[in-house]
Order: structure tokens, then C-alpha cells, then sequence
């Protein structure tokens, strides 16, 4: 179930915080304890059906909530929710009270849970607010010999090339220095040894292992990803710039589309709008916040990372 406008309840105003926008896709799965008053929670999606399932803490166990229809909610009645979801809400119904859930502040491997509780057995108890903080769970799975287990799906096609960090290395090759890997060159820096001595270093300390692409042979995009995910952590004597990657857009400057950050920051330049789309994809699916790049201008190598 996937709404644009913000429900209020009979017992409380439901405010949504300020939330860190990302795919549908990117919410679901398993949420363990990082702090506050839950133990652990899940978001599934089945056929567009969305469902939440929730434990809260209890001795010596948790309690199960059980599952419950749930709503995905977008920042505006013109954006789909399941393309940018800012918030997902659930009603429990325990007999005695109703518990109104609502996740948001999605960033990175983190999210909020605010539980709203109002009391519908004439107790006398006072309604309340539960605030916690969640943390991605582990992925564990039992290996099940013959069967394939197939990983979520991106929501874009992916173009990369795969490589050992460990056997990269820069060479000279028809009078240029190049960043190698047996007989495959991945970077070129001309005449600047030192540019490709400083790229070989960062794919090093990062382990990078695959190259990746928005548009060839002319891409758009370059990117870089250490076992499917992105890189992490500053390297002394970066330079870098900052990406919101919750807010791109697509700027067309007379044919010539921009992905800008906050509005006004230049980022990338694509021929298309469907190629300048893309790129904000893959921006937010790694959660990518810093564009990088060893020597400018023209840079010879350039990567994002966390």
C-alpha cells in the first residue's frame, strides 16, 4: 500500500521528522536495536503489498506484534513513494491499546521508529511516544546445497568490470603511464606518473574491485565498488566535494543535462536525461556523499565513496 499525504490519528498529531529519502527497495528487510525501546522489526514487500513486522522488548523475551499492513509515504501527491519514500507508518492493534509505528529518518544502514501509543481500555493510563533508533541486521543465510539465492534487485542496469586490487599496478604503456592489471589498463594519466601512483594507492586502501560505468564508451559516470558496495572513509590528502544523495536533480543547460546537489552544486554532466536519471540512481542506492577525484583539472581518476 503506497500514499503521498500524511495520516493523523484521533489520539495524536503523526509529525514526520525531517527523513533521509531513499528508494522503497533500500527500507526493507531486517532492523535490529541500535537504541530506544525496540528490539527488532522487519519491512517486507510483496506484490506491492507492504507489511511490517515488530518485536518489542520484553523479559525475558520479546513480544511479537506480529505482522501488519503497512503505508509508504513520499514528500509530495506528485512523487511515487515507492521511488522516494520518506516515511512508512503501521497500526497495531494489541486489544487494549493501538500502536502507531512510523519509520523514517532512512540513512544509510540506520532508521527511526517512533511508537505512539493510545490506550483503549479505560485504564487511565497516559497515551505516550516511544522513540528508537534502528540498525540494519547482518544478513544470515543457511547455504541450502543446489540452491541459488538471488539478491535484490538494483534499480538500474549496472555496467562494471571486475579486477584483483591486489594485482593492480601502473606501467608505461605506448608512451603513457597507466593503472594495470595484467594485460587490462583501467586509467590513463598521460605523462603524470604520480597521478597514477596515487590512483593505484586508493584503490589499494580502499580494495576496490570493480570499475563501473554510466554510459560507454564515453561514460558519464565512473564509480568504484568494494565487493558490490561502496567505499568508505576519508584518505589523507583528498579532494573531494560533497553530494547530497538525497536531493539530485536533473538540470537541462540547453541539451546537456547536469545532475546538480541541493539544488545549485554541480556534480555530473550526461548527454540524455534518461543517462542523468541513471546516475542519480546509482548516487542513491550506495548512499554515495563525496565525489573524488586525483588531479584536476581533467582529472585522471575519480571515484565516490561514503
Amino acid at each position: 500500500m503506497f500514499k503521498q499525504l500524511i495520516a493523523t490519528g484521533a489520539a495524536a498529531l503523526i509529525t514526520i521528522t525531517a527523513a533521509h529519502a531513499a528508494p522503497l527497495n533500500q527500507w526493507l528487510g531486517n532492523w535490529e536495536k541500535n537504541a530506544g525501546g525496540l528490539d527488532s522489526l522487519s519491512i517486507s514487500n510483496a506484490g506491492g503489498n507492504l507489511t511490517v513486522s515488530v518485536n518489542g522488548e520484553c523479559t525475558p523475551n520479546p513480544c511479537d506484534w506480529g505482522s501488519v499492513p503497512a503505508t509508504a509515504y513520499s514528500n509530495s501527491a506528485a512523487t511515487d513513494p515507492t521511488a522516494n519514500t520518506e516515511a512508512i507508518i503501521a497500526v497495531f492493534n494489541q486489544g487494549f491499546s493501538t500502536k502507531t509505528v512510523v519509520l523514517d529518518g532512512r540513512a544509510g544502514d540506520t532508521l527511526r521508529a517512533h511508537v505512539y501509543t493510545h490506550f483503549v481500555d479505560n485504564s487511565g493510563r497516559n497515551d505516550y511516544v516511544l522513540h528508537a533508533s534502528m540498525k540494519k541486521a547482518p544478513l544470515t543465510l543457511t547455504p541450502v546445497p543446489g540452491v541459488i539465492v538471488a539478491q535484490p534487485l538494483k534499480p538500474f542496469s549496472e555496467d562494471c568490470i571486475s579486477f584483483n586490487p591486489d594485482q593492480v599496478s601502473v606501467a608505461r604503456r605506448n608512451g603513457s603511464w597507466k593503472l594495470i592489471q595484467g594485460n587490462m589498463w583501467m586509467l590513463d594519466a598521460g605523462s603524470n606518473r604520480n597521478e597514477m601512483t596515487r590512483a593505484r594507492d586508493i584503490v589499494k586502501r580502499y580494495g576496490l574491485n570493480k570499475q563501473c560505468f554510466v554510459g560507454r564508451p564515453d561514460a558519464s559516470l565512473h564509480y568504484w565498488l568494494v565487493d558490490n558496495g561502496a567505499p568508505s572513509g576519508a584518505i589523507p590528502g583528498e579532494d573531494c566535494v560533497n553530494i547530497n544523495p538525497n536531493n539530485l536533480s536533473v538540470r537541462n543547460n540547453g541539451g546537456n543535462f547536469t545532475v546538480v546537489s541541493n539544488g545549485n552544486h554541480f556534480a555530473f554532466s550526461a548527454p540524455t536525461q534518461a543517462e542523468a536519471q541513471e546516475i542519480i540512481k546509482v548516487i542513491e542506492y550506495y548512499g554515495f556523499t563525496k565525489s573524488c577525484f586525483v588531479g584536476r583539472p581533467g582529472p585522471s581518476m575519480s571515484y565516490l565513496r561514503k
